[in-house]
């Protein structure tokens, strides 16, 4: 399996949701909460975040998002579908 974070926030129903299945399923992740100032440090200090999430006029972050440790790659609206949270997608991403 692969290591990874869930970038989260305050008051954000999907982000427990996720945290939720990702618990109930026994899988280990560390939680970087946007809340916190040297999260917010470390994702602006991060290109691959650069990239995906900000542009000229600053950056936009929905939550939750997934940041694999090994490639640094992030993942937000790939988590979800219409029905809900893609449960096939994440066990594949994390290669459970």
């Amino acid at each position: 399996m692969k290591q990874f974070q869930v970038i989260s926030k305050p008051n954000c129903d999907k982000c427990e949701q996720l945290k939720d299945w990702l618990k109930e399923q026994e899988i280990k992740f560390d939680e970087w909460s946007l809340a916190e100032d040297d999260v917010k440090k470390k994702l602006l200090d991060d290109e691959k975040f650069i990239q995906r999430f900000c542009d000229i006029d600053g950056c936009m972050v929905y939550t939750p998002v997934m940041r694999l440790e090994e490639s640094g790659e992030y993942y937000f609206k790939e988590l979800w579908g219409v029905s809900g949270l893609r449960k096939d997608f994440i066990s594949k991403l994390l290669e459970l």
